[in-house]
């Protein structure tokens, strides 16, 4: 180096005089920052958390504190809807989980934040997520006595079920309230159908009883011999919500759906 020339290195004194304090002082400001989110959102500041939010990328809106709790976890918690819907608009993540596995869905349900849960269940929230104790959501609130909480969280359940379950089909008469299934298996390829590459839908007729257990079972549209037969063991043990008319679970024959469809690779 020549003489007069100041030069600098990684690792010099001077230079690592000037950069670690800048560095900690940044640290510092950008923890302050998120607990100042966290506390806003605890508080029902809206002004506060606006401004904070505004700051984009340079905030963490997921930060967690020693418990690993989020504003939004503060929010939902204390019921602060406003703060809830802002904070899920700016994109944090409603199925986080704290150190003790409580989801906000856990939290807002175990209080009876009724509008709270509305807001969770609209923006996507597991409702079949479970706490440390193995707990569900609806679980705490029915054992809070919630009972809007409990309809809500009930009527998600049911429409869940609905948009994963096998296709049903039913000719309802007078006021009756159709059948919903909450419990199925489907029924196993077999060897041959599997070597022959069968692919399609068997179509079976079943009756489902008062309990909500399934009666006897017919093939209406069949598929493949071995096939359809285990379309109907699979069907006879499935299990639903039975169906009402006036409020007196009724027996009901389902036209029900079952596809077979070829694992990927063959």
């Amino acid at each position: 180096m020549k003489r007069g020339h100041v030069g600098y290195r990684w690792g010099s004194p001077l230079l690592t005089g000037l950069l670690v304090p800048f560095f900690v002082c940044s640290m510092v400001a950008a923890q302050d920052e998120h607990r100042h989110l966290r506390e806003s959102a605890t508080t029902g500041d809206i002004e506060t958390t606006r401004t904070l939010l505004s700051r984009g990328t340079q905030i963490d809106i997921d930060s967690t504190d020693a418990l690993g709790w989020t504003a939004l976890m503060y929010a939902a918690d204390a019921g602060h809807e406003v703060l809830v819907q802002l904070l899920l608009d700016a994109g944090s993540d409603f199925n986080h989980k704290n150190a003790a596995q409580d989801t906000l869905l856990h939290l807002a349900s175990e209080r009876g934040r009724t509008r709270v849960v509305q807001l969770l269940l609209d923006a996507g929230a597991d409702i079949e997520t479970r706490d440390a104790e193995g707990r569900t959501p609806l679980f705490l609130a029915i054992d809070g006595g919630h009972a809007e909480v409990i309809e809500l969280l009930h009527a998600a359940a049911r429409a869940s079920v609905r948009r994963q379950s096998p296709s049903l089909s039913l000719a309802l008469k007078d006021e009756t309230i159709a059948p919903v299934i909450i419990q199925w298996t489907d029924p196993p390829y077999t060897e041959e159908s599997l070597a022959q590459k069968i692919e399609g839908t068997v179509v079976l007729m079943a009756i489902v009883l008062q309990d909500g257990s399934v009666g006897a079972v017919s093939v209406s549209k069949s598929l493949e011999e071995h096939l359809d037969q285990n379309a109907v063991r699979a069907v006879k043990t499935w299990k639903f919500d039975p169906a009402t008319r006036a409020g007196i679970p009724v027996i009901v024959v389902l036209a029900i759906s079952v596809d077979f469809r070829l694992p990927e690779g063959y």
